[in-house]
Order: C-alpha cells, then structure tokens, then sequence
C-alpha cells in the first residue's frame, strides 16, 4: 500500500465535492453532475479500502510488538530463575 494514497484519495475526493458545488451553483449539468457524483463513490470506495488495509497493517505491527515484548520478558523473567540455582 502506498503511504499517500489514502490521503491522496481523500483530497481529490475534498476537490470533487468543491467542483461539484462550482457546476450546481452555475447551470447545472447533468451530464457533468452524475460524473462528479460517480468519481466521488469510486474514491470514497477506494479510501474504505485503503483505511482498512492501514488498520490491518498498524494492527499487525502493534500484534508484533507485543509478541516481542513478551518474549523479553519472558527471557528475562527465566534469567534470574536459573542463576541462583547455579
């Protein structure tokens, strides 16, 4: 995944919006209009699907951090066990 695509996809879709507003405020066209409103679904789709791919991703790496975590202290909880008993 690309890292600015998320943000990417958010701000086209912010400029959409903002050229949609600029055709309804002229002569609306209808033609234009649903092309806009289109371009704006496919990217609001495409965002949920990037978001979700991030989530997953930061999740993943939090999941890995714990698991090293737990290890060292696993390890170092075990060290101090068996040097006494030397």
């Amino acid at each position: 995944m690309d890292a600015n695509a998320l943000t990417t996809a958010k701000q086209t879709i912010r400029k959409l919006k903002k050229d949609k507003a600029e055709v309804l405020g002229s002569t609306p066209d209808r033609n234009k209009l649903k092309k806009l409103q289109r371009q704006v679904k496919l990217l609001k789709r495409q965002s949920r699907v990037l978001a979700k791919e991030k989530k997953a991703e930061a999740a993943a790496t939090a999941a890995a951090a714990a698991a090293k975590a737990a290890a060292e202290k696993a390890a170092a909880a075990a060290k101090p066990a068996e040097a006494p008993a030397q």
